[in-house]
Protein backbone atom coordinates (compact mmCIF):
# COMPACT_ATOMS: atom_id res chain seq x y z
CA UNK A 1 0.00 0.00 0.00
CA UNK A 2 1.37 3.44 -0.93
CA UNK A 3 1.52 6.51 1.27
CA UNK A 4 -0.73 8.21 -1.26
CA UNK A 5 -3.40 5.55 -0.88
CA UNK A 6 -3.37 5.93 2.91
CA UNK A 7 -3.63 9.74 2.73
CA UNK A 8 -6.49 9.50 0.26
CA UNK A 9 -8.14 6.90 2.47
CA UNK A 10 -7.97 9.29 5.43
CA UNK A 11 -9.73 12.12 3.60
CA UNK A 12 -12.33 9.91 1.93
CA UNK A 13 -12.84 8.12 5.24
CA UNK A 14 -13.88 11.37 6.94
CA UNK A 15 -16.61 11.91 4.37
CA UNK A 16 -17.78 8.30 4.17
CA UNK A 17 -17.91 7.97 7.96
CA UNK A 18 -19.79 11.22 8.37
CA UNK A 19 -22.36 10.35 5.72
CA UNK A 20 -22.85 6.78 6.90
CA UNK A 21 -23.69 7.96 10.42
CA UNK A 22 -25.59 11.14 9.72
CA UNK A 23 -29.07 9.62 9.40
CA UNK A 24 -29.04 8.13 12.90
CA UNK A 25 -27.23 10.95 14.71
CA UNK A 26 -28.19 10.95 18.39
CA UNK A 27 -29.93 7.57 18.25
CA UNK A 28 -29.35 4.98 20.97
CA UNK A 29 -27.74 1.72 19.95
CA UNK A 30 -31.00 -0.16 20.56
CA UNK A 31 -32.94 1.97 18.07
CA UNK A 32 -30.27 1.54 15.40
CA UNK A 33 -30.34 -2.21 15.92
CA UNK A 34 -34.13 -2.22 15.65
CA UNK A 35 -34.37 -0.05 12.53
CA UNK A 36 -31.33 -1.55 10.80
CA UNK A 37 -31.59 -5.26 11.66
CA UNK A 38 -28.94 -6.10 9.04
CA UNK A 39 -26.70 -3.33 10.30
CA UNK A 40 -25.88 0.08 8.83
CA UNK A 41 -24.63 -0.97 5.42
CA UNK A 42 -25.53 1.89 3.07
CA UNK A 43 -25.12 5.65 2.81
CA UNK A 44 -28.64 7.02 2.36
CA UNK A 45 -28.02 10.78 2.09
CA UNK A 46 -29.28 12.11 -1.25
CA UNK A 47 -27.19 13.76 -3.99
CA UNK A 48 -26.67 17.44 -3.30
CA UNK A 49 -26.79 17.00 0.48
CA UNK A 50 -24.63 19.81 1.90
CA UNK A 51 -21.33 18.99 3.56
CA UNK A 52 -22.04 18.54 7.26
CA UNK A 53 -19.95 20.42 9.84
CA UNK A 54 -17.60 17.47 10.41
CA UNK A 55 -16.73 17.26 6.73
CA UNK A 56 -16.84 20.95 5.80
CA UNK A 57 -14.60 22.01 8.68
CA UNK A 58 -12.16 19.16 7.97
CA UNK A 59 -11.84 20.52 4.42
CA UNK A 60 -11.25 24.00 5.85
CA UNK A 61 -8.53 22.59 8.12
CA UNK A 62 -6.96 20.74 5.20
CA UNK A 63 -6.85 23.93 3.14
CA UNK A 64 -5.51 26.02 6.03
CA UNK A 65 -2.77 23.47 6.66
CA UNK A 66 -1.27 24.14 3.23
CA UNK A 67 -0.14 27.61 4.31
CA UNK A 68 3.63 27.96 4.56
CA UNK A 69 3.55 28.80 8.25
CA UNK A 70 0.92 26.25 9.25
CA UNK A 71 -2.29 27.09 11.04
CA UNK A 72 -3.24 30.57 12.22
CA UNK A 73 -6.02 30.81 14.81
CA UNK A 74 -7.44 34.05 13.44
CA UNK A 75 -7.48 32.62 9.92
CA UNK A 76 -9.38 29.57 11.16
CA UNK A 77 -11.91 31.84 12.84
CA UNK A 78 -12.55 33.60 9.53
CA UNK A 79 -12.87 30.29 7.71
CA UNK A 80 -15.37 28.86 10.19
CA UNK A 81 -17.39 32.09 10.09
CA UNK A 82 -17.52 31.95 6.29
CA UNK A 83 -18.65 28.31 6.43
CA UNK A 84 -21.37 29.13 8.98
CA UNK A 85 -22.59 32.06 6.88
CA UNK A 86 -22.85 30.12 3.62
CA UNK A 87 -23.66 26.63 4.92
CA UNK A 88 -23.70 25.85 8.66
CA UNK A 89 -25.20 22.37 8.28
CA UNK A 90 -24.92 20.42 11.54
CA UNK A 91 -23.26 23.24 13.46
CA UNK A 92 -22.87 22.37 17.14
CA UNK A 93 -24.21 24.51 19.96
CA UNK A 94 -20.81 25.55 21.29
CA UNK A 95 -19.46 26.44 17.85
CA UNK A 96 -22.59 28.47 17.17
CA UNK A 97 -22.17 30.39 20.42
CA UNK A 98 -18.51 31.11 19.67
CA UNK A 99 -19.28 32.34 16.17
CA UNK A 100 -22.15 34.50 17.42
CA UNK A 101 -19.74 36.27 19.77
CA UNK A 102 -17.17 36.54 17.00
CA UNK A 103 -19.56 37.77 14.34
CA UNK A 104 -21.59 40.07 16.55
CA UNK A 105 -24.73 38.17 15.56
CA UNK A 106 -25.62 34.58 14.85
CA UNK A 107 -24.33 33.21 11.51
CA UNK A 108 -26.77 33.26 8.61
CA UNK A 109 -26.56 29.48 8.06
CA UNK A 110 -27.81 29.28 4.48
CA UNK A 111 -27.33 25.49 4.47
CA UNK A 112 -25.83 25.87 1.03
CA UNK A 113 -25.53 23.17 -1.58
CA UNK A 114 -22.37 25.00 -2.62
CA UNK A 115 -19.90 26.80 -0.38
CA UNK A 116 -19.91 29.73 -2.83
CA UNK A 117 -23.57 30.52 -2.28
CA UNK A 118 -24.28 33.95 -0.80
CA UNK A 119 -22.03 36.66 0.61
CA UNK A 120 -20.21 36.52 3.91
CA UNK A 121 -20.80 39.37 6.35
CA UNK A 122 -17.77 40.93 8.00
CA UNK A 123 -17.51 39.78 11.65
CA UNK A 124 -18.42 42.61 14.03
CA UNK A 125 -17.82 40.98 17.41
CA UNK A 126 -14.83 40.08 19.56
CA UNK A 127 -11.69 38.23 18.48
CA UNK A 128 -12.06 34.50 17.87
CA UNK A 129 -9.79 33.74 20.83
CA UNK A 130 -11.88 35.88 23.18
CA UNK A 131 -15.09 34.37 21.80
CA UNK A 132 -13.84 30.82 22.24
CA UNK A 133 -12.74 31.41 25.81
CA UNK A 134 -15.93 33.24 26.79
CA UNK A 135 -18.27 30.62 25.28
CA UNK A 136 -16.32 27.81 26.97
CA UNK A 137 -17.07 29.18 30.45
CA UNK A 138 -14.89 26.62 32.17
CA UNK A 139 -16.46 23.26 31.52
CA UNK A 140 -17.46 22.40 27.95
CA UNK A 141 -15.38 19.78 26.13
CA UNK A 142 -17.29 18.76 23.02
CA UNK A 143 -15.95 16.70 20.15
CA UNK A 144 -16.33 19.43 17.51
CA UNK A 145 -12.58 20.03 17.28
CA UNK A 146 -11.70 16.34 17.13
CA UNK A 147 -14.08 15.73 14.23
CA UNK A 148 -12.15 18.03 11.88
CA UNK A 149 -8.46 17.80 12.84
CA UNK A 150 -7.27 14.57 11.19
CA UNK A 151 -6.13 16.09 7.84
CA UNK A 152 -3.24 17.65 9.76
CA UNK A 153 -1.74 14.19 10.19
CA UNK A 154 -1.04 14.02 6.47
CA UNK A 155 1.18 17.11 6.34
CA UNK A 156 2.94 16.52 9.66
CA UNK A 157 2.93 12.72 9.62
CA UNK A 158 6.69 12.55 10.22
CA UNK A 159 6.99 15.55 12.56
CA UNK A 160 5.19 14.59 15.79
CA UNK A 161 6.12 17.73 17.72
CA UNK A 162 4.76 19.97 15.01
CA UNK A 163 1.70 17.74 14.64
CA UNK A 164 0.86 18.17 18.33
CA UNK A 165 1.23 21.94 18.07
CA UNK A 166 -0.94 22.27 14.98
CA UNK A 167 -3.55 19.87 16.36
CA UNK A 168 -4.00 22.00 19.47
CA UNK A 169 -4.14 25.20 17.42
CA UNK A 170 -6.90 23.68 15.28
CA UNK A 171 -9.07 23.30 18.39
CA UNK A 172 -8.54 26.76 19.87
CA UNK A 173 -10.94 28.85 17.71
CA UNK A 174 -14.07 27.04 18.87
CA UNK A 175 -13.05 24.58 21.61
CA UNK A 176 -10.99 26.26 24.29
CA UNK A 177 -11.04 23.35 26.75
CA UNK A 178 -7.64 21.64 27.10
CA UNK A 179 -9.28 18.20 26.82
CA UNK A 180 -10.22 19.10 23.26
CA UNK A 181 -6.69 20.02 22.22
CA UNK A 182 -5.19 16.96 23.88
CA UNK A 183 -7.80 14.78 22.14
CA UNK A 184 -6.84 16.24 18.77
CA UNK A 185 -3.13 15.72 19.43
CA UNK A 186 -3.53 12.10 20.52
CA UNK A 187 -5.90 11.16 17.71
CA UNK A 188 -3.59 12.71 15.14
CA UNK A 189 -0.54 10.93 16.51
CA UNK A 190 -2.43 7.65 16.09
CA UNK A 191 -3.53 8.64 12.58
CA UNK A 192 0.03 9.62 11.68
CA UNK A 193 1.15 6.20 12.90
CA UNK A 194 -1.50 4.59 10.72
CA UNK A 195 -0.29 6.60 7.72
CA UNK A 196 3.20 5.19 8.31
CA UNK A 197 1.83 1.67 8.72
CA UNK A 198 2.68 1.64 12.44
CA UNK A 199 0.63 0.56 15.45
CA UNK A 200 1.56 2.72 18.42
CA UNK A 201 0.87 1.55 21.96
CA UNK A 202 -1.02 3.62 24.50
CA UNK A 203 2.24 4.37 26.29
CA UNK A 204 3.91 5.49 23.07
CA UNK A 205 0.99 7.76 22.17
CA UNK A 206 0.94 9.41 25.59
CA UNK A 207 4.71 9.87 25.59
CA UNK A 208 4.70 11.39 22.11
CA UNK A 209 1.85 13.73 23.02
CA UNK A 210 3.60 14.93 26.14
CA UNK A 211 6.90 15.41 24.30
CA UNK A 212 5.14 17.37 21.56
CA UNK A 213 3.33 19.56 24.05
CA UNK A 214 6.57 20.31 25.91
CA UNK A 215 8.27 21.21 22.62
CA UNK A 216 5.40 23.57 21.78
CA UNK A 217 5.73 25.70 24.89
CA UNK A 218 5.45 28.61 25.40
CA UNK A 219 3.19 29.04 22.34
CA UNK A 220 0.48 26.72 23.63
CA UNK A 221 0.73 28.00 27.19
CA UNK A 222 -0.99 31.16 25.95
CA UNK A 223 -4.06 28.99 25.29
CA UNK A 224 -4.12 27.37 28.73
CA UNK A 225 -1.98 24.28 28.07
CA UNK A 226 0.86 22.75 30.05
CA UNK A 227 3.27 19.99 29.14
CA UNK A 228 1.79 17.53 31.62
CA UNK A 229 -0.98 15.25 30.39
CA UNK A 230 -4.13 15.75 32.48
CA UNK A 231 -5.12 12.56 34.35
CA UNK A 232 -8.54 12.37 32.69
CA UNK A 233 -6.88 12.29 29.27
CA UNK A 234 -4.34 9.60 30.09
CA UNK A 235 -7.01 7.53 31.82
CA UNK A 236 -9.23 7.71 28.72
CA UNK A 237 -6.39 6.49 26.49
CA UNK A 238 -5.48 3.64 28.81
CA UNK A 239 -9.12 2.57 29.11
CA UNK A 240 -9.46 2.56 25.32
CA UNK A 241 -6.37 0.34 25.03
CA UNK A 242 -8.07 -2.25 27.22
CA UNK A 243 -11.57 -2.02 25.77
CA UNK A 244 -13.67 -3.03 22.80
CA UNK A 245 -16.41 -0.88 21.29
CA UNK A 246 -19.00 -2.91 23.20
CA UNK A 247 -17.33 -2.18 26.54
CA UNK A 248 -18.10 1.54 26.46
CA UNK A 249 -21.39 3.35 26.12
CA UNK A 250 -21.44 5.84 23.25
CA UNK A 251 -25.16 6.72 23.34
CA UNK A 252 -25.45 8.19 26.84
CA UNK A 253 -25.83 11.78 27.97
CA UNK A 254 -22.11 12.40 27.30
CA UNK A 255 -22.25 11.28 23.66
CA UNK A 256 -20.64 14.50 22.43
CA UNK A 257 -17.73 14.43 24.92
CA UNK A 258 -14.34 14.74 23.25
CA UNK A 259 -12.64 12.01 25.28
CA UNK A 260 -15.41 9.55 24.46
CA UNK A 261 -14.98 10.19 20.74
CA UNK A 262 -11.21 9.88 21.19
CA UNK A 263 -11.81 6.45 22.72
CA UNK A 264 -13.92 5.43 19.71
CA UNK A 265 -11.05 6.44 17.44
CA UNK A 266 -8.40 4.61 19.46
CA UNK A 267 -10.44 1.44 19.94
CA UNK A 268 -10.94 1.33 16.18
CA UNK A 269 -7.22 1.97 15.62
CA UNK A 270 -6.23 -0.89 17.89
CA UNK A 271 -9.05 -3.35 17.25
CA UNK A 272 -10.61 -2.99 13.77
CA UNK A 273 -9.88 -5.76 11.28
CA UNK A 274 -10.89 -3.82 8.16
CA UNK A 275 -12.44 -0.51 7.13
CA UNK A 276 -16.06 -1.55 6.66
CA UNK A 277 -16.55 -3.64 9.79
CA UNK A 278 -14.66 -1.12 11.93
CA UNK A 279 -16.66 1.86 10.72
CA UNK A 280 -19.97 0.05 10.97
CA UNK A 281 -19.17 -0.99 14.53
CA UNK A 282 -18.56 2.64 15.51
CA UNK A 283 -21.74 3.90 13.86
CA UNK A 284 -23.91 1.06 15.13
CA UNK A 285 -22.79 1.85 18.70
CA UNK A 286 -25.13 4.85 18.54
CA UNK A 287 -24.79 8.31 19.99
CA UNK A 288 -22.95 10.97 18.00
CA UNK A 289 -22.80 8.67 15.01
CA UNK A 290 -21.90 11.18 12.30
CA UNK A 291 -19.02 12.69 14.26
CA UNK A 292 -17.70 9.37 15.54
CA UNK A 293 -18.11 8.08 12.01
CA UNK A 294 -15.99 10.90 10.59
CA UNK A 295 -13.25 10.41 13.19
CA UNK A 296 -13.17 6.62 12.94
CA UNK A 297 -13.43 6.84 9.14
CA UNK A 298 -10.27 8.96 9.09
CA UNK A 299 -8.39 6.55 11.35
CA UNK A 300 -9.38 3.47 9.37
CA UNK A 301 -8.90 5.18 6.02
CA UNK A 302 -5.33 6.00 7.04
CA UNK A 303 -4.81 2.49 8.35
CA UNK A 304 -6.27 0.47 5.47
CA UNK A 305 -6.11 2.92 2.55
CA UNK A 306 -8.53 4.24 -0.03
CA UNK A 307 -8.82 0.92 -1.84
CA UNK A 308 -10.15 -0.70 1.34
CA UNK A 309 -13.18 1.61 1.47
CA UNK A 310 -16.07 -0.29 -0.15
CA UNK A 311 -16.57 0.80 -3.73
CA UNK A 312 -20.31 1.34 -3.21
CA UNK A 313 -19.53 3.88 -0.50
CA UNK A 314 -16.94 5.67 -2.62
CA UNK A 315 -19.30 5.88 -5.57
CA UNK A 316 -22.09 7.16 -3.35
CA UNK A 317 -19.76 9.77 -1.89
CA UNK A 318 -18.86 11.04 -5.35
CA UNK A 319 -22.54 11.14 -6.33
CA UNK A 320 -23.58 13.12 -3.25
CA UNK A 321 -20.70 15.61 -3.53
CA UNK A 322 -20.67 16.15 -7.29
CA UNK A 323 -19.11 19.51 -8.14
CA UNK A 324 -17.41 20.04 -4.78
CA UNK A 325 -13.76 19.84 -3.83
CA UNK A 326 -12.53 16.27 -4.10
CA UNK A 327 -11.37 14.52 -0.95
CA UNK A 328 -8.64 12.85 -3.00
CA UNK A 329 -7.45 16.25 -4.25
CA UNK A 330 -7.31 17.52 -0.65
CA UNK A 331 -5.23 14.52 0.35
CA UNK A 332 -2.82 14.87 -2.56
CA UNK A 333 -2.28 18.57 -1.89
CA UNK A 334 -1.40 17.92 1.75
CA UNK A 335 0.74 14.88 0.95
CA UNK A 336 2.86 16.99 -1.40
CA UNK A 337 3.72 19.22 1.59
CA UNK A 338 4.58 16.49 4.13
CA UNK A 339 7.21 17.77 6.56
CA UNK A 340 9.72 15.81 8.61
CA UNK A 341 11.07 16.78 12.01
Amino acid sequence: MTDTDRARGLMAGIAVGNLLGIVMEGWPRRRISREFPEGVTEIVAMPGYPDDDDLAQAIDIADAATAAGGLDVDDLGRRFWAWAETNGAGMGILTGEVLELYGGSYPTMRLARSTTTGTVRTPQGMSIIEASQQAWAGGRAGNGALMRCTPLAIRWRDNPHRLVRESVLSAVPTHWDWRCGWSCALANLAVAGALRGEMLSAAALLRSAQDGMAASMPTLRDFGYSAEIPPSVSEAVILASRSSMDDLRFDGDDMGYTLLSLQAALISYWRANDFESGLREAVEAGGDTDTNGAIVGAVLGAQFGLAAIPERWRLRLDEIRTGRVSMVACADRLAALTEVA
